[in-house]
């Protein structure tokens, strides 16, 4: 007993000691006159939301503050600076607090998007500093927006009051546009220009009202060429438009609304930014709409390259673009339109603020390296014409490290080219498409891609092609049901294996087939059950046209492409007038990983979304 006992004072005696020896931080931190335990808070003094280029160094550093549960400043603390989100470095990762118990670090910008900094200390908690690279996106969107860009009272097929076209299908700002209008009767008539994109929802922004003009009855579309149907609308400009140096990118309306009536019409068309590089660049698919475009409806002739919507069920192997759109004015219910999918996808990426420019496919036909000035191409929606010169380009791109997204289906599914307008002479105004071989296109194979005359399946650069559609899908569709829940462009997600987002796939949809075309290291993230209706031509045997694959793989040259395998998908991001919804917290953080790999990062990202 006496010697347990005289053991015990021993150690109590060295006790001190120790605890000196084991804990040398604790002891330096006595010596300097803070005491541990007393460290309760962390706070910012300044440099939050800051915003600059790309690249650069922001010029006020971001501070802190520590302090103890009195509220005194706290020094020497270790204080750690670290970017959790987007990107961006910074000057020290590592700080010591000084006697007023501040810590500072400098952060550079990455290349583009919003930049998360956590700042934390041991005991006191974290506080978060965030900055960006501002772009015109975040910034267009500011502005006070408008839903006066929708129409809710078109002119009639039998009495088309106003209708018009563009001279080109896009512009580049600074540049000047004319409009071919014509009345059905004499009358005034006004043009209010608006930008489509986000605008806090609203989905537009008035950038100008013109007129009341004195309107005229045009000369009548006629055929002018009776051998491949070809219908032109050989009018003259009624109102140049002078597009401001100052307008941002983007998709354009022109509301034309006659007087007297109150009748309306649009005139769409894209503003460029030809030295754009922002980091993505989303292609409108014209020459889709071109195709289905039947103008004049309701007249005694009219023809696009589709036999169900031509004059007597004979469809043309060529249609013009000097022609109003059908479905910007006549038949506001024909699907083939930018309002649909492209409009929803075009809404969301700028509520995120992605640094994103526009152009047409057909602007990619005339200059084919216009890809090459940015990180990815985007494409939404229906996207079925591609001239040899687009699909070139998009290869070209991919191999030269542009990724590519396609949150599409039935995408470059048919050859077109291109003739000058035969009654004008302007290039690129005529798109020819014979479709069938037994016809004969006598310049090029104007036929299936997949077809032996091409010889170049879809699927050799998207990874998938069409392969049906069920046209009920219109307002219904297919549940998207999550494969591969483990790949990183489904972290933060909350999807596993066998999660169904309802009523995403349809109403025509693409799948992996097994025709040899397959990219390399090609990789499946949905398995969904459809039930087509029509079965795509030029299917390999054994393909299965009741399942929808969303893919993605990585190209030799670093460039990923993703492929969401259904038109409608772009509603998953955003449903504004899409009854019932088909919003999804998990896809939008989905695609967001997608745009991340792809080196887009948003500046306004939704709060619960995380931007890797």
């Amino acid at each position: 007993m006496k010697a347990k006992r005289f053991s015990l004072v021993i150690l109590m005696r060295h006790r001190p000691r120790i605890r000196s020896y084991l804990y040398p931080h604790a002891r330096r931190r006595e010596r300097s006159g803070v005491r541990p335990g007393l460290v309760s808070s962390i706070s910012k003094v300044s440099g939050d939301n800051q915003s600059g280029s790309a690249g650069t160094t922001l010029p006020n550093p971001l501070l802190t503050r520590v302090r103890d549960a009195n509220n005194n400043p706290q020094a020497n603390i270790p204080v750690s600076f670290t970017v959790t989100s987007g990107t961006g470095s910074m000057t020290p990762g590592n700080a010591l607090t000084d006697a007023n118990g501040q810590a500072s670090t400098t952060l550079t910008l990455g290349s583009s998007g919003l930049t998360v900094v956590t700042v934390s200390a041991t005991g006191a908690g974290s506080v978060t500093f965030s900055a960006s690279v501002g772009n015109a996106i975040s910034a267009e969107n500011e502005q006070a927006g408008t839903t006066a860009w929708r129409i809710i009272n078109y002119v009639s097929s039998t009495n088309p009051e106003i209708v018009g076209y563009a001279a080109a299908p896009s512009i580049n700002k600074g540049g000047t546009l004319p409009f071919m209008i014509s009345m059905s009767s004499a009358g005034q008539y006004r043009i209010d220009v608006y930008r489509l994109g986000d605008y806090d929802g609203t989905g537009g922004r008035l950038m100008g009202s013109f007129g009341p003009f004195a309107g005229t009855t045009q000369t009548a579309c006629r055929v002018t060429n009776t051998t491949t149907r070809l219908i032109e609308c050989p009018w003259t400009a009624s109102f140049n438009l002078a597009v401001g140096s100052t307008w941002t990118s983007g998709l354009y309306v022109a509301n034309l609304t006659a007087s007297a009536s109150g009748r309306q019409s649009q005139i769409w068309f894209v503003v460029r930014d030809d030295a754009s590089h922002s980091d993505i660049v989303f292609q409108s698919a014209f020459m889709n709409y071109q195709a289905y475009n039947n103008f004049p409806a309701g007249t005694g002739q009219r023809a696009s390259l589709y036999d169900y919507n031509s004059t007597n069920g004979q469809r043309a192997y060529k249609v013009s673009f000097d022609r109003p759109f059908t479905a910007a004015s006549t038949d506001p219910y024909e699907n083939n339109n930018p309002l649909l999918y492209e409009h929803h996808l075009v809404r969301w990426l700028e509520s995120q603020g992605y640094d994103v420019s526009y152009v047409t496919d057909v602007d990619l036909h005339t200059t084919p390296t216009l890809p090459l000035q940015h990180k990815a191409v985007l494409v939404a929606g229906h996207d079925e014409y591609w001239s040899l010169e687009v699909r070139n380009a998009l290869e070209q791109a991919r191999d030269a490290g542009v990724s590519l997204g396609f949150m599409s289906a039935n995408i470059g599914y048919w050859r077109v080219r291109f003739e000058p307008s035969p009654t004008t002479g302007v290039a690129n105004r005529v798109m020819v498409c014979y479709k069938d071989p037994a016809i004969g296109d006598p310049v090029a194979p104007t036929y299936l891609w997949r077809g032996p005359q091409n010889n170049r399946p879809e699927n050799a650069l998207l990874g998938v092609m069409y392969v049906g559609d069920n046209s009920d899908t219109y307002t219904g569709g297919f549940d998207y049901i999550v494969a591969r829940s483990s790949d990183p462009y489904y972290a933060n997600t909350g999807f596993v294996n066998g999660s169904s987002v309802p009523r995403m796939v349809g109403y025509e949809w693409d799948a992996v087939v097994n025709n040899g075309a397959s990219p390399s290291g090609l990789l499946v993230l949905s398995q969904s059950p459809t039930n087509a209706t029509t079965v795509a031509p030029n299917l390999p045997a054994g393909s299965n046209a009741n399942v929808s694959n969303a893919t993605q793989y990585t190209a030799a040259s670093g460039a990923t492409v993703f492929a969401s395998g259904s038109i409608q998908f772009s509603w998953s991001l955003d449903s504004t007038g899409v009854s019932p919804s088909r919003e999804s917290r998990g896809i939008k953080q989905l695609i967001v990983n997608v745009l991340s790999s792809m080196g887009a990062l948003p500046v306004t990202p939704a709060s619960d979304l995380v931007v890797p």
